[in-house]
């Protein structure tokens, strides 16, 4: 069940209490006609003060505006009532009644107008409002119209009618109206101003000197009563105002009808005696009211300004303490650069007392060498005027001097201050820190990295030299063991002798190139080499290399979707054949059984192949290390299948070097799926198709000169070129090399980088620039180095060590095929 609010018992309740409102006022308003008509009646004089209205007109704007059509009916049965009880005509009594209801329905809504719906005679605006709207004008109009009607039935002199009429309601309006409107109010104002002891008796002293001015008839003293209201008003404010006003009005009334006071005095009857006393009770209730409101606003104004300035005292306090407090110093300096203001941290920091800073002892602190330095931060500050065009503070650091002359490293961010009430630049507001442990850190820090980058510097220098080094004798063992198992009268146990020497070189040699590899990417020094490749060509080829692992335990090896590939591809072969290779190489590594097959997506211009296997599978918690330099999730794995831990590794570097992403799915006991994609866009096919399958040769009868320092090497190459039919020249070093081409002419020059004496690009540029019988050959780079970066422009080419019949013959044959280089 739902419980629904209901509003009617506040209906009935608000209801109930308009009622009320009603009948209290439609009693009020007849009883004070009463009183007002018959008192002075009794005593054979006319109504002096006609307080109805004003009492209407208060009721009315001490309500909500919903019960003004309650109230004003209920002042329409009062006057209705009162006007039966003093013998007016139907008529008359109909529209002397709706003229009185209409002046204070009409001073009501003028009011409210101005003041809104709460008004408070204590704010001199609604002050003024209710006196000159509904003390004045209403009853200017209302009982202007009343008294010309009244006149005009009844006979009299029409302007002493309307003067007399108009007065009556006006000192009625300004006699009970603001009394009402500060009684319905009274405990706000007790307690802005609770009633005093001279508050009491500046009232109580309106009421003596009032009966002491109307006791007697001889002296017209009527001067003496606005002061002491003007007392009672300034004591008490609007309440000592309007108590002091209707005590006055009270006894003034009471003792002029019963035949006392100075209006006796006047002797040209009683209109123009009833007429003074009017002017007179308007005029002191008038001047009181004022001076009420003002007083009572200078007071809140002057506890504003208390209040005001006792937060002002405590932000200061405030904000002093912070800045006594902070670690940093505060500073303030004018716009001439005279220092104004520094904080008690200048101690702790500087280790000066701060007033020794002032002025321009600050500047005498700085490094020489810095200060052009803030004084132009500075100035750039200064020379702004206007704070919408203030310049972003810039942050500057400098040295300073200690008092115990220690340099420090100081960090300032001069801002330019504002004049919070003019918007003028009253001068530079600084924080200044102490930046000098940072600051050692940091030279700390330079001085760790330039030591650190020397060490990367020699580390390549090492790892060049041991590629170097150990690719030399590979070079030599791989390639002389090749050579030798193709010898026709090799005894098996021979034969398997060199396959597993050569088996064995080949694995070392990985392991260097992995090393290799890696150190070139950290250093960010591999360059790609986009060109069309055909990628079903590209993975028969990795198959194949593989083949003879997977062979040997018995696995399955395939690949899927190479047939609906297109011809061509642009990406860089060696990179991901590499990647390819190691992916492939891990799979057949750790799987012991089933198979392992690779799937070929192109989509959208992207290469996505996938290692797929039936091994052991990784663990969720170790597939995070695959991808991490020398690790291996199983150290027992490691002793195993063997490997440095860099494969992966390196195979992830060279995929986002690519610009593509790698990643592995693996469940453990499930096989693992290892991927990668890479940009590749469709290339443009040659519709000439070049045939491939001849293996790329020398002419015979070239005569070749090999320069390198290893007898190996040279050996190898002669091998190899003597038999395709190249005559073969050898030189033990650089030297011997420039000599040998400048005595005789040769083909082609194969020349090792890494040599004694003379390295090989030095003699490469001597060979040039001698212009010999061989200047002009081409000069082939055949080193290991040729992997580690962009080769000289004095070659024409280059060949990897360790050496493979494959790569030295075609470079040769494309080397001696081209365009001669042209000479010096």
């Amino acid at each position: 069940m739902v419980y629904q609010p209901t509003i009617e018992p506040k209906t009935r309740d608000d209801l109930a209490a308009t009622l009320l409102a009603a009948l209290g006022v439609a009693i009020g308003f007849a009883g004070l006609a009463y009183l007002c008509v018959e008192i002075p009646r009794v005593y054979g004089h006319v109504t002096p003060i006609w307080l109805s209205n004003g009492f209407l007109a208060a009721c009315l704007l001490s309500s909500p505006s919903r019960r003004w059509p309650a109230l004003v009916v209920g002042g329409l049965v009062g006057a209705l009532a009162a006007g039966a009880h003093a013998g007016d005509s139907p008529t008359i009594n109909a529209i002397l009644v709706t003229l009185n209801v209409s002046e204070a329905l009409l001073a009501a809504v003028a009011v409210r107008r101005v003041a809104g719906q709460a008004i408070d005679l204590g704010r001199p605006r609604d002050m003024l409002a209710f006196v000159l709207l509904g003390g004045f004008l209403a009853p200017l109009i209302a009982g202007g119209v009343a008294s010309s009607i009244h006149t005009f039935v009844r006979g009299g002199d029409l302007l002493t009618n309307v003067t007399g009429w108009v007065l009556n309601d006006i000192l009625g309006m300004l006699t009970i109206g603001p009394c009402l409107l500060v009684l319905f109010r009274a405990k706000l104002y007790l307690r802005e101003q609770p009633l005093t002891r001279d508050g009491m008796l500046s009232i109580l002293a309106c009421g003596v000197m009032t009966a002491v001015v109307f006791g007697q008839t001889k002296y017209p003293l009527l001067f003496l009563v606005p002061p002491v209201i003007l007392l009672a008003a300034w004591r008490q404010e609007v309440l000592g105002a309007v108590l002091g006003g209707v005590l006055v009005a009270a006894i003034a009334l009471v003792l002029t009808i019963a035949g006392r006071g100075p209006i006796h005095l006047i002797l040209s009857g009683s209109a123009t005696q009833s007429t003074v006393l009017q002017l007179f009770l308007a005029v002191s209730t008038f001047v009181a009211l004022p001076v009420a409101a003002f007083q009572r606003q200078r007071r809140a104004i002057m506890a504003e300004l208390v209040e005001t300035s006792a937060a002002a005292e405590r932000s200061e306090a405030k904000f002093r303490l912070l800045a006594e407090s902070a670690l940093d110093i505060i500073a303030h300096s004018d716009l001439h650069g005279q220092m104004t203001y520094i904080s008690p941290a200048a101690r702790s920091i500087m280790g000066y007392p701060p007033e020794e800073l002032l002025g321009v002892g600050y500047l005498k602190t700085l490094h020489p060498d810095d200060l052009a330095k803030i004084s132009e931060v500075v100035r750039v500050q200064r020379e702004c005027s206007d704070p919408a065009l203030a310049p972003p503070a810039a942050t500057v650091e400098y040295r300073a001097f200690r008092k115990d002359g220690d340099m420090i490293w100081l960090e300032s961010r001069p801002t330019l201050a504002f004049d919070p009430l003019t918007s003028v630049p009253n001068g530079i507001t600084d924080i200044i820190r102490d930046v000098t442990a940072r600051k050692t850190l940091e030279m700390d820090l330079r001085a760790a990295r330039a030591e650190a980058e020397a060490a990367a510097a020699v580390k390549g220098e090492f790892l060049a030299n041991m590629s170097h080094e150990l690719r030399t004798p590979l070079t030599a063992v791989i390639g002389f063991a090749n050579l030798a198992a193709e010898e026709a009268d090799l005894s098996p146990r021979a034969r398997r002798y060199l396959d597993r020497i050569a088996a064995g070189g080949q694995t070392l040699l990985t392991t260097i190139n992995d090393i290799l590899d890696f150190s070139r990417l950290e250093a960010g020094r591999i360059a790609l080499n986009v060109r069309p490749t055909n990628v079903a060509d590209l993975v028969a080829e990795v198959l194949e290399l593989t083949s003879a692992g997977a062979m040997a335990k018995g696995l399955t090896l395939g690949a899927d979707g190479l047939a609906a590939l297109p011809a061509q591809v642009m990406i860089d072969p060696e990179r991901v054949r590499q990647v390819l290779v190691n992916l492939v190489g891990n799979a057949v590594k750790f799987t012991d059984a089933g198979k392992v097959s690779l799937a070929v997506v192109h989509q959208e211009n992207r290469l996505r192949i996938a290692v797929v296997d039936t091994g052991r599978g990784v663990a969720a918690e170790d597939q995070a290390l695959l991808f991490a330099r020398f690790s291996q999730i199983d150290a027992a794995l490691n002793r195993q299948h063997g490997g440095t831990g860099l494969g992966l590794a390196i195979s992830r570097g060279l995929v986002e070097l690519m610009g593509g992403e790698i990643g592995v799915e693996s469940e453990e006991g499930k096989g693992a799926r290892f991927w990668f994609e890479i940009p590749a866009d469709v290339a443009q096919t040659d519709d000439k198709a070049s045939d491939e399958d001849d293996l790329p040769l020398p002419p015979p009868g070239s005569r070749v000169l090999v320069v390198d320092d290893n007898a190996g090497n040279r050996e190898l190459v002669r091998s190899v070129l003597e038999a395709v039919g190249v005559e073969v020249a050898e030189a033990r070093d650089g030297e011997e090399g420039v000599a040998a081409a400048a005595a005789e002419t040769y083909d082609a020059i194969l020349m090792d980088l890494r040599m004694p004496r003379l390295d090989g690009v030095s003699a490469a540029q001597r060979i040039r620039a001698e212009q010999g019988p061989s200047s002009g050959a081409p000069i082939i780079a055949f080193s290991a180095d040729v992997r580690l970066g962009p080769l000289d422009p004095v070659f024409d080419g280059a060949t990897p060590k360790p050496l493979t019949v494959m790569s030295l013959l075609s470079t040769l044959a494309q080397a001696m095929s081209g365009p001669a280089p042209v000479t010096a």
